[in-house]
């Protein structure tokens, strides 16, 4: 083991020093590097056994024996990660999939075959894509969703960090439990969880708390879980970028850009008997209160610019009514409207694509 302290372990000011600047550009030569999400070790939830490797050796609990584990880290914290192989899964080999994506929203800069622009937009993120073990149509979907847990056990825990991932038939089981810590203001480094397997015919785990921890040793997981140990493993947190090949700066991982689509306006029913929209709006009517009432329609954007007509007499009150609750739908999976806003979607991009609908 190396006794010399690594030049990047020196500060939070380390630069690059200046006769090396000029080949900043040769910096995305180090993500070549990059083989997979990240490089601590898995555990395996095959034939529901817990088992993952140590040293090169590989350690196996016993068919029904729990694993106990402080959970360190959670990723993503939104959301859930997804996996799509082109091939079917197998479980013994370390390729990465061929489509993934870290965040739940777009595909990895690493996924050798991309599918979509984004997760929500994707065929294989949607109900019904997906094959059985026989290679038949399911109901489910061909991408995976999944969330990483990032692990110590709990009579080993100034030892490995370990990733267990939860599959998409444990995810509900997960959710429930992570509401259960939080409406408790129980953090999960601050405890032992107990997981298990339960009796269904694929690998489901059950999350339960059975013991607090101490003072000391509390302190010590949250500082662990804290550390560039657990952050720097954390795929969501750490997505591989595009570089500017002429400076060499990283440019921002791809967020997902609203769709390019016509240009839409309101024009005006029979029932408006007359009125225009500028009137309408005057009397502090909405847009899509004119549409819900029938006295204007949604068509392509008219180019030639409307007549402002001085406001008239007789136009009825703008009705009173709440604001329409926005529902995301099933085609947006489990992207969230905030995570849509967050990547400069619009309520009306959202709607007129499927993603979202008012009530």
């Amino acid at each position: 083991m190396s006794t010399e302290i690594s030049i990047f372990d020196q500060g939070d000011n380390m630069q690059l020093p200046a006769h090396l600047q000029q080949y900043a550009k040769h910096a995305e030569d180090a993500a070549q590097m990059v083989t997979g999400f990240n490089s601590l070790p898995k555990i395996s939830l095959k034939g529901k056994q817990f088992r993952y490797m140590k040293d090169d050796q590989e350690f196996v609990y016993k068919q029904g024996q729990p694993f106990n584990a402080v959970i360190l880290a959670t990723d993503p914290q939104v959301g859930v990660a997804k996996s799509w192989y082109a091939e079917a899964y197998n479980a013994d080999t370390a390729e990465l999939p061929d489509c993934f994506s870290a965040d739940g929203l777009t595909p990895d800069q690493l996924s050798s075959k991309k599918q979509c622009r984004s997760c929500a937009e994707c065929p294989k993120n949607a109900f019904g894509s997906g094959t059985d073990a026989a290679g038949n149509p399911s109901k489910g979907k061909a991408c995976g969703d999944f969330k990483n847990l990032f692990v110590v056990e709990a009579d080993k825990l100034d030892e490995q960090v370990s990733v267990l991932r939860v599959p998409a038939t444990s995810l509900k089981n997960l959710s429930t439990y992570g509401r259960k810590l939080n409406k408790n203001k129980a953090a999960p480094q601050l405890l032992i969880t107990q997981l298990t397997f339960t009796d269904s015919e694929f690998p489901q785990l059950e999350f339960n708390a059975i013991k607090f921890l101490g003072v000391t040793d509390a302190a010590k997981m949250i500082k662990r879980s804290e550390s560039d140990e657990v952050q720097d493993a954390l795929p969501s947190k750490n997505i591989i970028a595009s570089f500017d090949p002429s400076t060499g700066e990283v440019i921002e991982a791809p967020l997902l850009s609203a769709p390019k689509g016509l240009e839409f306006s309101l024009e005006m029913t029979e029932k408006a008997n007359g009125m225009t929209l500028e009137q309408f709006r005057e009397s502090k009517w909405k847009d899509e209160d004119l549409i819900d009432q029938g006295y204007a329609v949604k068509v392509i954007a008219n180019t030639e610019p409307e007549l402002k007509i001085p406001a008239a007499p007789g136009i009825p009150a703008a009705p009173a009514k709440k604001e329409p609750e926005k529902t995301m739908t099933e085609k947006a999976g489990a992207t969230t409207y905030d995570q849509f806003i967050t990547n400069k979607w619009t309520d009306k991009t959202l709607i007129e694509h499927g993603y979202m609908e008012l009530k």
